[in-house]
């Protein structure tokens, strides 16, 4: 399968069959790295506006929101898209139980042989129920960035329980962002041995091309895929 970053919490998904996938559609507003696309399905972690911008998704895709629509309450999403199982984990955007952002829903993502976990904007450490609902991710999407979010600290802390294969960082402040008071991905790789900086935007993996030990991508914002 293809996965390209969008910038922010965006990930585009080209799985084998064809499906088009989208998280967390994000708009100008947010960066003018945004861009239009066209999906087949679209994940929504909860409903903040550089979440759910869903005016930026072109055709007519499936809708799988993680919160009710007011953002209130959790929607129990689990659910199969053609090679597409997805179910979501309930979470908080904070660490006091969502008194300060409200909610946020992770997606897990079974497709094929590969498992999925899109962290959404967690805002806390998962307690072993909620790492157990995740399981054992072969990639792992995780928010690194602070301040609306865990952040670097506590992002390695999640890796280190989830134990992912790849782990793909988001939610960073990258150039072009408007009042986000977030840090930069540096925060989150500096003195780190197991980070490749790969100059691309999409990577093309499949289960046996991933490694052994758990490594981190950092993926660029442009055109051009890396190939395994």
């Amino acid at each position: 399968m293809k996965i390209r970053w969008l910038g922010h919490a965006s990930f585009y998904l080209t799985t084998p069959a064809g499906v088009r996938v989208v998280t967390d559609p994000y708009g100008p507003d947010v960066s003018p790295a945004a861009q239009e696309v066209e999906a087949d399905l679209v994940t929504v972690s909860h409903e903040h506006w550089d979440h759910n911008y869903l005016k930026g998704v072109k055709g007519d895709p499936v809708i799988l929101r993680g919160l009710t629509s007011e953002g209130e309450g959790w929607n129990e999403v689990d659910t199969t898209f053609k090679d597409v199982h997805a179910y979501t984990v309930p979470t908080y955007h904070d660490e006091v139980q969502g008194e300060k952002r409200g909610k946020n829903a992770v997606f897990v993502l079974e497709i094929g042989d590969l498992r999925l976990a899109h962290l959404g904007d967690l805002g806390h450490l998962p307690d072993a129920e909620q790492c157990r609902k995740i399981g054992q991710p072969d990639i792992l999407m995780v928010p690194v960035g602070g301040y609306f979010t865990i952040d670097a600290g506590e992002a390695w802390q999640i890796v280190e329980s989830l134990r992912p294969r790849l782990v793909l960082p988001m939610h960073y402040l990258t150039p072009g962002m408007r009042g986000f008071p977030i840090a930069g991905v540096d925060e989150f790789t500096s003195g780190r041995a197991n980070v490749r900086h790969l100059g691309r935007s999409e990577v093309e993996v499949d289960k046996a091309g991933l490694p052994a030990e758990t490594e981190v991508w950092v993926l660029s914002l442009g055109e051009g895929a890396f190939r395994l």
